[in-house]
């Protein structure tokens, strides 16, 4: 499967098409839960709007999604905006797409055509990066060790999850994108023959 990409900030986009407006709203999420308090916030700023039509995608390989259609005709709205966060690669990703009607009806392919439209507005803008595959590492060191170690974890933008202390090492547990792991893993060993596993 190809690797996802991720939105780096929350961007907007528009569509207007025969006195509708379509304005989108994309945002990085990492959890369903947060998809709720968004959708309550845009209700709250948009109470005139139509429609509230959505999408989003999860999970490193984008395996978890939903779409949400919000009283458009089946198919016309949530799959169109899934659509377009799929054109782009995103991964941990919330479409919302506020429809303020114009009076004038715009058939299923013109709804297609709007909400997709509006989420590639917003896409065009967007700040997008690769995002991070992850594998858990373990690193054992002498006490001695550990202020180099932890430099060089600073280096690398790594954190640990969890520190043990033992009487002869300390053990740090943690996650690096698997671009990191190679070069970090040499550098520990050849500065500070540490163990990486």
């Amino acid at each position: 499967m190809s690797r996802k990409n991720q939105l780096q900030s929350t961007c907007e986009g528009i569509y207007r098409d025969k006195g509708s407006k379509f304005i989108a709203y994309l945002y990085p999420i990492t959890a369903e839960e947060a998809v709720g308090p968004l959708l309550e916030q845009l209700h709250k700023s948009h109470p005139s709007a139509r429609h509230w039509c959505y999408a989003w995608r999860l999970g490193e390989n984008g395996e978890r999604y939903r779409s949400n259609d919000d009283g458009e005709p089946s198919g016309s709205a949530g799959r169109p905006i899934l659509a377009a966060i799929d054109s782009a690669g995103l991964s941990n990703v919330l479409a919302v797409v506020v429809r303020y009607f114009g009076g004038t009806l715009l058939g299923v392919r013109g709804l297609i055509d709007a909400y997709g439209g509006a989420v590639l507005d917003a896409l065009s803008t967007a700040a997008i990066q690769p995002m991070p595959h992850l594998r858990g590492l373990q690193l054992h060191c002498s006490y001695q060790a550990m202020a180099a170690m932890q430099s060089l974890m600073n280096e690398f933008g790594l954190k640990p999850q969890h520190a043990g202390y033992k009487a002869e090492a300390v053990l740090f547990q943690f996650e690096a994108d698997e671009s990191l792991i190679e070069p970090f893993k040499r550098r520990a060993i050849a500065l500070y023959g540490v163990n990486v596993v």
